[in-house]
């Protein structure tokens, strides 16, 4: 089947649309996963809280998951690996597939 940019098929449509709103997906788990897990540290001072908010909240996509992988310690590792990991591979899927629905 042949697809090119004036005429999209189906799996073009359905795999960008996937690519455009996964990152949007990803901020809106992320972020309140991270900020629960910030608000609930105890031993981080309130001027690190406020500038790791506002990264989580600024840098989407990124600053969730870096806090959740690097800085939490609310939620188990395993958990953090498969959430962050999970979405990252998801996205990195889609984004190969809504390459080649282009091809």
């Amino acid at each position: 089947m042949e697809t090119n940019f004036a005429n999209p098929s189906f799996w073009t449509y359905f795999i960008g649309s996937y690519a455009y709103y996964l990152p949007f997906v990803l901020t809106m788990v992320w972020a309140p996963l991270a900020l629960f897990g910030l608000s609930k540290d105890k031993d981080m001072s309130t001027t690190k809280q406020v500038i790791w908010s506002l990264v989580i909240l600024v840098i989407p996509v990124v600053g969730p998951a870096v806090y959740l992988l690097i800085i939490d310690k609310e939620y188990e590792k395993k958990f953090k690996q498969i959430a962050v990991g999970g979405g990252l591979t998801a996205f990195l899927v889609v984004w190969i597939l809504s390459l080649i629905s282009h091809i």
